[in-house]
C-alpha cells in the first residue's frame, strides 16, 4: 500500500517549522540584545515569579535607604546643634569665672553682662534651630512651631511638646531623629539634687549670707521628693565651755522645714553635714545637707527642684553682673550660675552621646541594607541575567537550523508532477 501526502499539508508541515526556528532564533536575539534571560513570565513563569519577590524587596530597601538619608541629615543637624550648646555653655562659664573676680571694675562687669546677653541669644539661636526641611529639631512633635520664645519678664518658655520623632529605617527599626527641646534645656538635672539654693544678704530685717560670707551648698537630697518642702538653715557659732573650763568655738545650726522649726541649735560637723528624719513620723523622709565655706550668721533657703532651666541660671548671670563685689549674696548666685552650667554641660554632653548612638545604629542598619541589597541582585541576576556564552551558542545552533530548514523549504516548493513527465 503507497501511503500519499498531499503537497498542502507538507507545505504547512514545513512553513510551520521555518516559523518556529525563526521565531526560537528572533528569542535569543532578543537576549542577547537586553541581556536579559527572562523578559516576560512567558520565557520561565517558576523563575519570574522568584524576580519579581526580588524586585519587591529591593524596592522596599531604597525606601528604607531613603529614610536613613533623612534620619542622618536630621541626626547630624541636631548633633552640631548639640555641639555648639556645649561650645556656648563653655563660653558662658568662663565669662561668670571672670566676673566672680572681685578686682574687677564696675565697666568691666557691664561689658561681661553684654557678652553673656549675646552668649544667651546665641543659646537661643542654637534651641531653636531647623533642619534641611525647615522644621525645628527640637520642638518635639510641634515641627512647625517656634520652640523657645522669650516672655515679657526675660523668662524663656518652651512651646514644644515632650515626644520625639521617629524615622522607620527597618521593618521593625525606628529611631529617634529628633529630641524635645524641654528634655534639652529646662530638664537639666540639678547639680545639688533635690533643693536649689536661694542667696540674699544678710539685713538688720532680714537673715542671709553676712559680709565677706563664701557659704556653698555642696549637695541636699532627700529620700522622697514628694514630700519635699521649702527649707531654711542658719548657722551660729558660739562658745563652748568643756568640764574642764575650756572654752572652744563651735559651729551650731538651725532648721526650718515648710516654716516649722525642727531642730534648733544643733551642732555641725562639716564632715557629716546634716542629716534629718522627722522623728514623729515613721518612714518619713530622710534629709541631708552638706555645704561649705560657713560664716556665723549665715542663713540659707532651700526650694525643691530636681531640674533646671539652663535659660534661666544664665539669665540670673545677667541679673547678678552689676550687683557690688561686695555682695556675698551676687557671688554666690555666681557660683550657683557655675555649678548650674557645669551640670549642663554633662547634660548636654549626654544628649550628644545618646544622638552619637542613634547615629550608630543608622550606620549599621545601612551596611546590612547595603549587604542584603547586594546579595539579592546577585540572586535576581542568576534568575533574570543572560549566559552570553549559552546565548550564542544556542543562537548558531538555531541559525544553522533554520537556514537547514530554508534550503529544505525552498526544494519541496521547487516539486512538480512536470518533473516526472
Amino acid at each position: 500500500m503507497i501511503n500519499r501526502v498531499s503537497t498542502a499539508s507538507q507545505y504547512q508541515n514545513l512553513t510551520s517549522n521555518l516559523m518556529r526556528k525563526q521565531g526560537e532564533l528572533n528569542q535569543t536575539n532578543g537576549q542577547l540584545s537586553s541581556g536579559k534571560r527572562v523578559e516576560t513570565a512567558g520565557d520561565d513563569p517558576v523563575s519570574s515569579v522568584t524576580i519579581q519577590n526580588y524586585r519587591q524587596q529591593l524596592t522596599q530597601i531604597d525606601q528604607y535607604n531613603s529614610a536613613i538619608t533623612l534620619a542622618n541629615n536630621r541626626l547630624q543637624t541636631m548633633e552640631t546643634a548639640i555641639a555648639g550648646v556645649e561650645d556656648n555653655l563653655g563660653a558662658t562659664k568662663q565669662k561668670v569665672l571672670g566676673m566672680i573676680n572681685g578686682a574687677m571694675a564696675s565697666n568691666d562687669r557691664t561689658a561681661f553682662k553684654d557678652e553673656l546677653i549675646s552668649l544667651r541669644d546665641g543659646l537661643l539661636e542654637l534651641a531653636n534651630s531647623r533642619d534641611e526641611a525647615g522644621n525645628y529639631v527640637f520642638a518635639g512633635n510641634q515641627s512647625d512651631t517656634k520652640p523657645f520664645m522669650e516672655a515679657i519678664d526675660g523668662s524663656m518658655n518652651y512651646h514644644g511638646d515632650n515626644q520625639s520623632r521617629y524615622a522607620q529605617i527597618d521593618k521593625s527599626v525606628n529611631v529617634k531623629t529628633s529630641l524635645p527641646g524641654d528634655q534639652l534645656f529646662t530638664d537639666v538635672p540639678n547639680s545639688y539634687g533635690d533643693f536649689r539654693p536661694v542667696f540674699s544678704d544678710k539685713t538688720a530685717t532680714a537673715d542671709g549670707l553676712t559680709d565677706g560670707s563664701k557659704l556653698h551648698l555642696l549637695s541636699a537630697t532627700t529620700s522622697d521628693f514628694s514630700t519635699a518642702e521649702t527649707i531654711e538653715v542658719s548657722f551660729n557659732e558660739v562658745d563652748v565651755v568643756d568640764s574642764d573650763g575650756n572654752t572652744t568655738k563651735e559651729m551650731q545650726y538651725s532648721l526650718n522645714i515648710g516654716g516649722k522649726e525642727v531642730v534648733t541649735d544643733a551642732s555641725y560637723d562639716p564632715q557629716q553635714g546634716i542629716s534629718y528624719k522627722d522623728p514623729a513620723v515613721a518612714d518619713s523622709a530622710t534629709l541631708n545637707l552638706q555645704f561649705d565655706g560657713i560664716s556665723s550668721g549665715d542663713s540659707i533657703t532651700l526650694k525643691p527642684a530636681q531640674t533646671i532651666n539652663i535659660f534661666d541660671s544664665i539669665q540670673s548671670a545677667i541679673d547678678n553682673a552689676e550687683r557690688p563685689t561686695s555682695s556675698p549674696a551676687a557671688e554666690a548666685n555666681l557660683q550657683r550660675v557655675i555649678d548650674d552650667l557645669d551640670s549642663g554641660f554633662v547634660h548636654m554632653n549626654q544628649q550628644r552621646s545618646e544622638v552619637g548612638t542613634i547615629m550608630q545604629q543608622v550606620d549599621r542598619q545601612l551596611e546590612q541594607h547595603l549587604d542584603f541589597e547586594l546579595t539579592l541582585n546577585q540572586a535576581q541576576s542568576g534568575l533574570e541575567d543572560l549566559d552570553y556564552s549559552k546565548a550564542i551558542m544556542d543562537m548558531n545552533q538555531q541559525m544553522m537550523a533554520l537556514q537547514a530548514s530554508q534550503q529544505a523549504f525552498g526544494q519541496t516548493k521547487q516539486l512538480s508532477l512536470f518533473n516526472y513527465i
